[in-house]
């Protein structure tokens, strides 16, 4: 978005009030353009898009205003409908345009939290529906690095500084403390925040005193094309984001009876219980399907294993299968739980589980696949699976 003043094009009403989202204004123009109307007025309080900040919405004499974008100064409103008056009553949502605001600026504090204290740029921001995104040039940052810059950026809130915005020349904005480099040309905006915290050329909307940010929270954070991608929330975002994760500690909190700041230990401790009781289990589980496979080789009076299980899935199947894939067995195992399927031996046959599979399953309505001595495959029900078991049997297996 170019960041001229825009003396000969759309006047913006939200530069003189971030907080301006109501005006009456003169249509200069409308164009129809694949299906909408975009309508060109003399001065706009709907902000375009731009900067990495999404567009203002609201309504025009009532219809709805989609989209607004700029080209060449001008600002275009993307409507379904084209108004019929001269003069038209504009109104943009207001609340839609406090949280842009809040994460703005709140985007702001916090990569000059990050400039101060290691003097790292932010590469570029995103503001979207639900948090922030930066790109810190830093690629190894620690956890305590961004909570410092979370405190420090915190701290700019609660000092309540002016936020100033006004228009230089590039020459004279480029003698100011910048934290970033001016790649645009021609007159530049200037956001100061403070008299001396955060100089940086945008053409966004801003708070008009850092206080009005409220809070800014560090949600997550990830590495990203050699940076630290971080997540923020501002505001009233942040505060709903507070909210809703209380909600979820209380509830934990109640259902474990303990005291919020114990949740904690007592995940950790749940979490090694759960642990240690899947390893008896596991282990327990093995021991049955090791005796099981003992009472199959028992029982069988030929050279293959045919077994059905109604309650067990397939991890029971692929325990049996530790336990019988070295003995001289074709194994036919199926479960009815999953409706899963196991087709497997030592190597000692000459048939070819996986070639099979590929051959045949589709006409059982089954999907799989697998190697010479070992091929699984699932079904949609166990009358396809049972009708794919009795082919093997007839059609197959010789032994």
């Amino acid at each position: 978005m170019n960041m001229n003043s825009m003396i000969n094009g759309t006047e913006k009403l939200f530069y003189k009030d971030p907080y301006l989202c109501e005006a009456e204004c003169e249509v200069e123009d409308i164009i129809e353009k694949d299906g909408k109307y975009e309508v060109v007025l003399s001065s706009t309080p709907f902000y375009p898009e731009g900067g990495g900040q999404p567009s203002d919405i609201g309504y025009m004499d009532n219809i709805k205003v989609e989209y607004v974008y700029e080209k060449e100064d001008i600002i275009y409103h993307v409507m379904p409908e084209k108004p019929s008056n001269k003069i038209v009553h504009c109104q943009a949502d207001f609340d839609r345009r406090v949280d842009h605001n809040q994460q703005h600026s709140g985007e702001h504090l916090m990569s000059a939290a990050f400039f101060k204290l290691y003097h790292a740029a932010n590469a570029g921001f995103h503001l979207g529906e639900d948090y922030v995104t930066m790109d810190i040039k830093i690629k190894d940052m620690t956890e305590d690095m961004i909570k410092e810059a979370e405190r420090e950026a915190n701290y700019y809130v609660f000092r309540n500084e002016p936020v100033k915005t006004y228009f230089l020349t590039k020459t004279d904005a480029e003698k100011l403390p910048l934290r970033k480099a001016i790649t645009a040309e021609g007159t530049i905006r200037m956001v100061q925040m403070g008299e001396n915290l955060d100089y940086s050329a945008c053409c966004g909307t801003q708070v008009r005193r850092t206080g009005e940010v409220r809070i800014i929270k560090v949600v997550k954070w990830e590495k990203n094309k050699g940076m630290t991608r971080i997540y923020i929330k501002c505001g009233l975002r942040a505060f709903k984001d507070y909210v809703t994760k209380n909600d979820y500690v209380t509830e934990i909190a109640r259902g474990f009876s303990v005291e919020d700041a114990e949740i904690v230990n007592k995940v950790k401790s749940q979490t090694e219980e759960i642990g240690n009781l899947k390893k008896k289990i596991s282990n327990l589980y093995n021991l049955i399907a090791e005796n099981e496979a003992q009472a199959l080789i028992a029982k069988t009076d030929s050279k293959i294993i045919a077994a059905e299980y109604k309650e067990e899935g397939f991890d029971f199947l692929d325990k049996l299968y530790e336990h019988l894939k070295n003995e001289e067995y074709i194994l036919i195992l199926s479960s009815l739980k999953d409706n899963r399927f196991l087709f497997a031996h030592n190597g000692s046959f000459d048939v070819e589980c996986g070639k099979l599979f590929k051959d045949k399953l589709k006409d059982f309505n089954g999907r799989g696949g697998g190697n010479a001595k070992r091929a699984q495959a699932n079904f949609p029900d166990s009358n396809s699976m049972r009708s794919f078991t009795e082919y093997l049997r007839e059609n197959v297996i010789k032994y």
